[in-house]
C-alpha cells in the first residue's frame, strides 16, 4: 500500500509540474516570475454542501513581497494517519480553462474542488478512512502544503474522490 500511495503522490506532483509549466505567458515574457510553493498561502474556503458532494475553492494567496504568476491546476490528495500518508487516488482534473493569473501582494486566486461523499460508494469498494486534511501542491510546485480538513475518504485507489478545475476557474 505505501508503494502505491507513494506512486499516487509522485502522479500528482508530475501532474502539479506540468499543469504549471505548460505555455509561456506575456507576464512570465515580461519578467514576472512564476509564484513558488513559498510565494503562496493555500486554504480551504467556501466549502458548502451539494448533491452527494461538498464544493469550495482551493484559495492561494500571494504572501510574497512582489508580484508573481501561476497557472495550471493544483495537485491535491487526501493524507490521514498523523503522518502525511496519502488516503485513496489524488484529486482528478475536471474542464476548465487553463490560464495564467498574474498576483500582486496580497491578491489571490482560486481553483474550485469538489470533495465527494464517500457513502456514495458501497464500503467494500470505498474502504472509507477518517483522513487529517489536503495536500496541496500549488501549480508548478513540487513541494506540498497541508491544509487541515477532517473528513472521510476512501482508500481505495479504484475510485475518485476529490476533483479539481485549473486556478482562476
Amino acid at each position: 500500500m505505501m508503494m502505491k500511495s507513494t506512486l499516487m503522490t509522485l502522479c500528482a506532483v508530475g501532474f502539479a509540474v506540468t499543469a504549471g509549466t505548460l505555455g509561456a505567458s506575456a507576464a512570465q515574457a515580461a519578467g514576472v516570475p512564476q509564484c513558488s510553493n513559498s510565494d503562496l498561502r493555500a486554504a480551504l474556503v467556501n466549502v458548502t454542501g451539494a448533491a452527494g458532494s461538498r464544493v469550495g475553492d482551493l484559495r492561494f494567496t500571494n504572501v510574497a513581497r512582489g508580484t508573481c504568476t501561476t497557472r495550471g491546476y493544483p495537485g491535491v490528495s487526501y493524507v490521514g494517519d498523523g503522518n502525511g500518508t496519502q488516503i485513496g487516488r489524488a484529486a482528478t482534473w475536471d474542464s476548465g480553462t487553463v490560464r495564467t493569473i498574474t498576483l500582486r501582494p496580497g491578491q489571490y486566486t482560486a481553483s474550485p474542488i469538489r470533495m465527494v461523499n464517500v457513502q456514495n460508494y458501497p464500503a467494500a469498494t470505498c474502504r472509507p478512512k477518517v483522513v487529517d486534511g489536503l495536500r496541496v501542491y500549488v501549480p508548478g510546485s513540487t513541494l506540498a502544503k497541508f491544509i487541515p480538513y477532517r473528513t472521510t475518504g476512501c482508500l481505495s485507489t479504484k475510485v475518485t474522490t476529490i476533483d479539481v478545475k485549473p486556478v482562476g476557474s
